[in-house]
């Protein structure tokens, strides 16, 4: 099962591109014949790791305020527990997420981090056209290797 956790505030612009994008992905996960499973939040959090199994691939859904090259990355993530060297939930990072699923004895086939470029992360709805525009390549790059 692929698994897609979407994370980042909704109301501060482009950080909320991981609830827009992540429930898009799903959809075209199922579409392929897929099975998937969805979860959203501000940040990402331990409670997220329950139900993962040694079959389920994860994929991280955020926003970055690193400029790509293409405007988002699609990249593998490896487990790191020292990016956090305490349970502080904001720097709460994919790499440490794994590093937690390791130290509780679960396994899960692979990970990926599918991070979009963002512009603007004051207090808003909705995306800017530049992160929006980001965001469609970014699920295209995702359709390409997941479905």
């Amino acid at each position: 099962m692929l698994r897609i956790f979407g994370y980042g505030n909704p109301f501060r612009q482009d950080d909320g591109v991981g609830h827009m994008l992540a429930p898009l992905l799903k959809e075209d996960l199922e579409r392929a014949g897929k099975q998937a499973y969805l979860w959203l939040g501000h940040q990402l959090l331990p409670e997220a790791v329950s139900d993962i199994g040694p079959d389920d691939v994860l994929v991280f859904v955020d926003a970055s305020l690193e400029k790509y090259p293409e405007g988002f990355v699609l990249e593998p993530v490896q487990p790191d527990k020292r990016t956090n060297p305490g349970l502080n939930i904001h720097s709460f990072g994919p790499p440490w997420f794994l590093a937690l699923l390791g130290n509780l004895g679960m396994r899960y086939r692979d990970a990926w981090a599918l991070s979009v470029s963002g512009e603007a992360f004051d207090f808003g709805d909705g995306l800017t056209d530049a992160c929006s525009d980001r965001s469609k390549k970014a699920r295209e790059a995702f359709r390409e290797k997941f479905c």
